[in-house]
């Protein structure tokens, strides 16, 4: 086999061992008599680049599984190092607020789950559901890749904590919009006959179905999309397509199935949330256990407990 086709040989092999098995997106490409490993996500770059050397080439296009699986573990070395100097980089005690700004999300987590997590760590509170400081570092194709943001971060920022929360979780709306389907519609056989899931507009507004059983709201990547009824706005434009209150489920972190309050007992809903977090969630995607009601006379929430809403507010 010729250099230039164990090179390709190389490459189409680490290629399919980064998709698989390394959490960030890396591209390999080969210039120069190096492999290029380049990391991209709107204004930022993150390359790592590895000099070829015909021990490696050989070492990967005909060594025993033993020598490329050391091989692979000493690049994704390389690679970690790298994500690790673009995170401490673009987040660093010596990042702006300007630079950073855009970048900055909330992210939905279970409170109790979390916590130990968040000690230096901003977030809004809500009952069980905690609000937690993201920055997106990649996206590739539907999914993203955020960084945990810390107040030692933050400290060159003269912002208010809260101020930058609530300017993330408008981030988080504008970056991922939200999107409403009603449950009948997503388990039609034909899903492309369902609605685009707008409702924010006036326009979109119109397109929910009135007087369905069930809807499931998230955003348009479907991730972390329970975080779109506490989109500025959201819980309120629904209440009004309703025209009452509405109970909530977080069936996981990913999405909320939204009940006109009249159609439901909360107690059915309760015991089918309790049966999903038990028998389809991992613990790190159950958001609540509790049902969540939103009262539109008040533009707050509550929670479901012994038989009683009890409202609860946002606490930072």
């Amino acid at each position: 086999m010729k250099q230039e086709e164990k090179i390709e040989q190389v490459k189409s092999y680490l290629q399919a061992k980064i998709d698989r098995e390394f959490p960030y997106p890396f591209r390999v490409t080969y210039e120069q008599n190096h492999f290029l490993f380049r990391l991209r996500s709107g204004k930022k770059e993150c390359c790592a680049r590895l000099r070829q050397s015909r021990e490696m080439i050989a070492c990967i296009s005909e060594g025993t599984k033993e020598e490329k699986e050391a091989e692979v573990a000493r690049l994704f070395e390389i690679l970690r190092a790298a994500m690790q100097a673009q995170e401490s980089t673009a987040l660093s005690e010596e990042s702006t607020y300007e630079k950073v700004k855009n970048d900055l999300i909330l992210r939905p987590l279970n409170y109790q789950y979390a916590k130990r997590d968040l000690k230096d760590v901003p977030y809004t509170r809500i009952g069980d559901i905690a609000l937690v400081l993201y920055a997106v570092m990649a996206h590739e194709g539907g999914d993203y890749f955020t960084a945990k943001m810390h107040r030692s971060q933050m400290q060159n920022w003269k912002k208010d904590e809260k101020e930058v929360l609530e300017e993330a979780l408008v981030n988080t709306s504008f970056l991922y919009p939200p999107r409403l389907y009603s449950v009948e519609d997503l388990l039609a056989w034909d899903r492309k006959k369902h609605e685009d899931g707008q409702f924010m507009t006036p326009e979109g507004k119109a397109q929910i179905k009135k007087g369905m059983r069930g809807y499931i709201l998230t955003n348009t990547l479907e991730i972390n999309g329970a975080i779109a009824l506490f989109y500025p706005g959201v819980a309120r434009q629904i209440a009004e397509s309703f025209g009452e209150d509405f109970y909530v489920a977080f069936t996981s972190i990913h999405e909320a199935q939204i009940h006109a309050a009249s159609m439901i007992s909360p107690d059915v809903i309760g015991s089918s949330l309790r049966d999903t977090n038990k028998h389809c969630n991992r613990c790190a995607e159950i958001l609540t256990n509790r049902v969540y009601r939103y009262r539109y006379d008040g533009d707050c929430f509550g929670i479901f407990q012994d038989g009683e809403f009890l409202e609860v507010e946002r606490d930072v």
